[in-house]
């Protein structure tokens, strides 16, 4: 559908007072999968979506779920896992390499190898086929081609400007939206250096807003009061990113109707991959509890 005519429709659907839902979904690494179980319930309750905006990981899923045809939760977690946009995915590791990853990552990636490879280089994972890899999750397609108008959220480094992606190659845009600096590379589009989203909008509800949606539901999947326990310079960093995306984000959840906060009883790593099905199992949780609250602002029920 061309994107005039979707906009001609979410426009439409506000004039005649229809509760246009709009959904924004928050990075966080692996605790991004719970936006699958949010998908989930929202799908089985045949709550319509009408807008999706997401960064990093939200991006991800929000592309693999409007990109589909139809929605299946566990293809679709098959196929974001998959990606290999994980450290130990993105470095071929086999199942039993896999396991304790996190712990031979901090041995692995000394001072020395970090230092050597984002000095002259793009970052410890510069080309492991996360473009390959999400060319192939969005099938070729592109963002105004989703059954639900998308949108994914990337930070121009030169500038420091919030970039948004609404048209071109899907791909392209999830590349950038999930590119953390001195682990993958960042993207070089139109004179910018796109990299992660969550460094400008973690949790992008301005965006969604601006889509057209009348009632904004956030997906914030931060564990603020979770302590994290920090045991290398690559854990020090992601932390400092978090806390850094963190103040900015109280902001934009301000301009939510709703905020869904997932409760993931254990401090989630968020690069450990082993924890998937526990992030996606608090999404469903989380989306069930709001559900009353939601169909009121619906005037579902």
């Amino acid at each position: 559908m061309p994107e005039w005519l979707r906009k001609l429709g979410l426009a439409w659907r506000g004039i005649t007072g229809v509760r246009t839902l709009g959904l924004a979904l928050g990075g966080g690494g692996v605790r991004g999968l719970a936006h699958i179980g949010v998908l989930t319930v929202l799908d089985r309750e045949a709550i319509p979506i009408h807008a999706i905006a997401g960064t990093s990981m939200g991006a991800i899923v929000g592309a693999a779920y409007a990109l589909s045809p139809d929605f299946d939760r566990k293809r679709l977690t098959k196929e974001v896992i998959e990606l290999g946009i994980s450290p130990p995915l993105a470095l071929n590791l086999s199942e039993v390499d896999r396991e304790g990853f996190l712990e031979r990552l901090r041995r692995f990636i000394d001072v020395e190898r970090f230092l050597i490879d984002t000095m002259w280089g793009w970052g410890v994972l510069e080309g492991t086929g996360v473009a390959d890899a999400l060319a192939k999750l969005t099938s070729g397609k592109r963002l105004e081609d989703a059954r639900v108008p998308l949108a994914a959220v990337a930070t121009d480094l030169l500038s420091g400007e919030k970039v948004v992606f609404r048209n071109g190659p899907a791909s392209l845009a999830l590349q950038a939206s999930s590119a953390l600096p001195g682990i993958f590379p960042p993207i070089k589009h139109e004179g910018r250096l796109l990299a992660d989203g969550a460094f400008v909008d973690l949790v992008p509800t301005d965006v969604v807003r601006e889509m057209g949606a009348r009632l904004v539901v956030a997906v914030d999947v931060d564990q603020e009061s979770m302590r994290m326990e920090i045991s290398s310079g690559l854990q020090a960093f992601l932390r400092a990113v978090e806390i850094g995306a963190r103040h900015h984000k109280r902001h934009h959840l301000r301009l939510a109707d709703l905020v869904i906060r997932p409760e993931f009883g254990e401090s989630v790593d968020s690069l450990d991959f082993s924890k998937a099905e526990l992030c996606i199992e608090a999404g469903v949780r989380a989306t069930e509890r709001a559900l009353p609250a939601l169909r009121r602002m619906l005037k579902l029920d």
